[in-house]
């Protein structure tokens, strides 16, 4: 049987608790759906269109193993998360993140001298 709980609050304080309560439930159903975007698993020509390659292409970079992928029966699929964690792999640094890993080296110093 339900019970029934009465509660009074002044109206800033039920406008403070709706948008408290609205926030937390946007930020839970955004992860749950970032999560599910990320493991999805992609046929051959979704991966292909993710990455914007020939499928001919993928073909070649699996039997290069040359990017993540798994296969049941005769079927190549890919993790997306995975995909883009191989893109993200060969990321090359711009000028500006090597002068900033750079100076940060040349202020410390051997002795800690600029």
């Amino acid at each position: 049987m339900a019970h029934n709980i009465i509660v009074q609050f002044t109206e800033s304080e039920f406008k403070e608790i709706l948008k408290t309560s609205i926030s937390e439930g946007i930020k839970e159903s955004g992860l749950k759906a970032n999560n599910e975007i990320s493991n999805k698993i992609l046929s051959i020509s979704e991966a292909a269109s993710f990455l914007n390659l020939a499928i001919q292409t993928l073909y070649s970079f699996t039997s290069n193993r040359t990017i993540p992928f798994f296969k049941k029966g005769k079927k190549l699929y890919f993790r997306k998360s995975e995909l883009e964690a191989w893109l993200t792999d060969g990321k090359k640094s711009s000028i500006k993140e090597i002068l900033k890993d750079n100076s940060s080296k040349i202020k410390g110093g051997k002795h800690g001298k600029a």
